[in-house]
């Protein structure tokens, strides 16, 4: 439960959801196929049109799902004898082969069948699935071998299953390895359904650009969900997939310029082996529900940034993670390791990537993670949207982990995990942040509470694991202010003296947020100084590494060998 009190904090996410009128996709331009004029557009449209202008991800043509039935050349698919009114169409038994530009409706059902798509490089097909059955035993169902562009268009109220029988066998010098399998871009649109099934490899492959607009998809896969090798972007549409290993990825190991997911609308339940999402440059979502449902990881690229929509992440191990995997990748200098040791940051230099980030400036993220549930081997910057994290139960993990700083400018986090690895934002914050941790673990499914000076409540949140620390931020939070956190049966008096409240690492011993309200460098109660490295009074000097006199001769060992000690 989330709940606020005197204030409350709501992200709203724009939601292109709406129904597109049908026009023609003949190649000479769109015609309107309920014969309304030109300008008679709907507010859609305009919509529509304006996402493409904005994001520069989407054409029109991706975005509109248009065609004209009678201008469509027509395919139709039996295992009795396909047949086809194209010129531009071949057909050898089940095998139907694509030669021309142009836009072909499909319809029917094949058991063992392959539609071929192969024209020049300049030229665009369009592929209407008009309530298709199609499997293909030994590869992929939909093969665009060469093409500038393929649509395939689901159009409205139909439902489409595509099927590969459990293996793959060359038929080219291409890797063919998913059900609908493209050497070049890709687009899926329209509001039909499509089911993909693909139990010895990928759903849907696209070697270039991927892109989805509409429709409602059912992609169970033994590999990845849909890849694209460039870019996958997504504007709308409905997912369900189910992935032995990634849902959603897009990686490109011959240019690590490319690889980027963009999520700008869409409902997802993702499941994945591996990962919910990855990319090994950048995943962008500004809209849309998401629901990680199992994973790995939850989401993870070089750069995530997440400025709308809602998140809910669960993963056995991180559930946002920034890592730089690309080949390019320079080694961490060592002014990067000293600005990470200055920040709190953990690790050696080669745990830390300088270019790898998570940015969050809206929406609203909700993650369950056994691993750390936001990790950055760079750094984490917060601006707005609001973040639930319910950590780990082990201390071999942290609700926030970073290599190199953390900073919070606004926005709403609540991240709780434990004590152990527990960090909080860095100095550089212009907003305050509280960390806090008990001696004892907090009930699963108990509530922390934040209460300003006066008793009132500023922000609630269950956590539904058993926990022992906790960083909060939120506006309210100021650099003088005094305030209580609870958790569970337990409160923790807190009086800010200045915007970050708890370093993190340890239950107290001169960090802030222990329960005992220590300030950073102080020592225990009753602790003596031992000023420019002094040795308490009575420990003899070793110099030069000796051992102390008493410490006996380590013992003999096989071929006059010594044990050596390790320090």
């Amino acid at each position: 439960m989330e709940r606020w009190n005197k204030k409350r904090y709501w992200m709203m996410a724009v939601c292109l959801l709406a129904a597109v009128s049908v026009t023609a996709c003949a190649n000479d331009g769109a015609v309107n196929v309920n014969t309304a004029s030109e300008n008679d557009k709907s507010d859609t449209s305009v919509i529509l049109d304006e996402v493409a202008d904005e994001s520069g991800l989407f054409s029109k043509r991706d975005l509109g799902g248009e065609y004209d039935v009678s201008k469509c050349e027509h395919i139709t698919l039996s295992d009795a004898g396909c047949t086809t009114d194209s010129r531009n169409v071949a057909i050898e038994g089940s095998r139907v082969t694509i030669t021309g530009e142009g836009d072909y409706l499909v319809s029917g059902s094949l058991s063992d069948g392959m539609i071929t798509v192969d024209v020049d490089k300049t030229e665009k097909v369009q592929l209407v699935l008009d309530g298709v059955d199609i499997s293909c035993a030994t590869s992929a169902v939909i093969y665009v071998k060469s093409a500038d562009k393929v649509f395939v268009t689901l159009p409205d109220a139909t439902e489409n299953t595509l099927t590969n029988g459990g293996s793959f066998v060359a038929v080219d010098d291409n890797n063919i390895d998913a059900v609908i399998f493209s050497k070049d871009d890709l687009t899926l649109n329209g509001t039909g359904k499509l089911t993909v099934n693909s139990p010895a490899g990928h759903g849907i492959v696209s070697k270039n650009d991927l892109v989805i607009a509409g429709g409602t998809y059912d992609i169970t896969a033994a590999a990845h969900g849909m890849t694209g090798k460039d870019s996958v972007a997504v504007a709308d549409g409905d997912f369900r997939i189910q992935a032995g290993e990634d849902a959603i990825k897009s990686d490109n190991n011959d240019d690590d310029t490319m690889g980027s997911v963009h999520i700008l609308g869409g409902t997802y339940r993702l499941s994945g082996g591996s990962d919910g999402m990855n990319a090994l440059n950048e995943i962008n979502i500004s809209g849309g529900k998401i629901v990680v449902e199992q994973s790995g990881e939850g989401i993870e690229a070089r750069i995530i940034n997440i400025s709308g929509g809602e998140i809910d992440i669960t993963s056995s191990d991180d559930g946002l993670n920034a890592t730089d995997k690309r080949q390019s990748a320079k080694e961490e200098t060592a002014d990067v390791q000293k600005a990470a040791d200055k920040k709190g940051g953990r690790g050696g230099v080669n745990d830390n990537d300088p270019e790898a980030s998570i940015n969050i400036s809206g929406g609203v993220l909700r993650v369950d993670a056994e691993g750390d549930g936001l990790d950055s081997n760079g750094y984490i910057l917060v601006s707005g949207g609001e973040v639930y994290v319910t950590g780990p139960s082990h201390g071999g993990d942290a609700a926030l982990d970073y290599g190199i700083d953390a900073t919070i400018m606004g926005g709403i986090v609540v991240a709780a995990g434990q004590g152990s690895m527990a960090q909080n934002f860095g100095e550089d914050s212009t907003q305050g942040s509280i960390l806090v941790s008990t001696q004892e673990q907090n009930a699963a499914g108990s509530d922390i509470i934040l209460l300003d000076a006066d008793g009132g409540e500023i922000l609630a949140w269950t956590m539904k694991k058993s926990y022992n620390s906790v960083t909060i931020s939120c506006p309210e939070i100021k650099s003088d202010g005094s305030y209580t956190v609870k958790m569970g049966e337990n409160t923790v008096d807190v009086a800010m003296d200045g915007l970050i409240y708890g370093q993190g690492f340890s239950f107290g011993g001169g960090k802030r947020g222990f329960g005992s309200g220590e300030r950073p460098g102080e020592r225990p109660e009753g602790m003596p100084d031992f000023p420019d490295g002094e040795k308490p009074e009575g420990m003899p000097d070793f110099p030069n590494g000796e051992r102390p006199g008493e410490m006996p001769e380590p013992p003999d060992m096989p071929n006059g060998e010594k044990m050596n000690r390790t320090e």
